[in-house]
C-alpha cells in the first residue's frame, strides 16, 4: 500500500497537480475538479506559502463512518474510493473530513477525493507531475521514515545558514 506525502517547503504553488488530477479522474484539466486542492497563505509573509491538500488514506476515516450511503470503502491500494453510484452528496464527508480533503462536485453532485489514481493504475499522477517533488509516492511502512528525512534535511539548511 502506498500514501502520498507532501513537503510544503518546496511546494511553489504551479498547481499542475491540480491540472494532472482533474484531467485524470475527470477528463478535463479544471481545477474545481481536482482531488488535491493548492492551498494559498499570504498572511504571515510577502511570500505565499502554499501547500497540496489532499486525502491522507486515514486508518480510521471519519469520511467513511459518517456516510449514511456506504459509498466510501478503500479499493486494492488500500485507497479510500467514493462509490458514484451509492453517493448521495450529502456532504457529510466534507464536513467530517479533519483535512478539508473531501469536496462535492457541483455539477455532479457527488463527493471527489483522491483514489490514488485508481484510473491510473495506481500510480498518482499529482506526484509524478510534480516538478518540484514537493509531492512523493511513499510505502505505507516508510511515511515516518520520509517526514523524518524531510525534517533533518530543514534542520541541516538551517544550521548551515548561519
Amino acid at each position: 500500500m502506498i500514501r502520498i506525502v507532501v513537503d510544503a517547503t518546496k511546494c511553489v504553488g504551479c498547481r499542475v497537480c491540480e491540472s494532472v488530477c482533474s484531467l485524470v479522474n475527470e477528463g478535463e484539466a479544471n481545477p474545481s475538479k481536482a482531488r488535491i486542492k493548492v492551498v494559498r497563505n499570504t498572511m504571515d509573509s510577502l511570500v505565499p506559502n502554499c501547500i497540496p491538500v489532499l486525502c491522507q488514506q486515514c486508518e480510521t476515516s471519519s469520511c467513511e463512518l459518517v456516510c449514511p450511503a456506504h459509498a466510501i470503502s478503500r479499493n486494492a491500494y488500500g485507497a479510500l474510493i467514493v462509490d458514484e453510484e451509492k453517493c448521495l452528496g450529502c456532504k457529510l464527508c466534507e464536513i467530517a473530513c479533519p483535512n478539508g480533503a473531501i469536496t462535492v462536485n457541483a455539477e455532479k453532485h457527488i463527493s471527489m477525493k483522491c483514489n490514488l489514481c485508481v484510473n491510473a493504475g495506481g500510480d498518482p499522477q499529482c506526484a509524478k507531475h510534480c516538478y518540484r517533488q514537493a509531492i512523493k509516492v511513499v510505502e505505507v511502512e516508510k511515511v515516518g521514515k520520509a517526514k523524518a528525512i524531510a525534517r533533518s534535511e530543514k534542520v541541516m539548511q538551517l544550521k548551515w545558514r548561519d
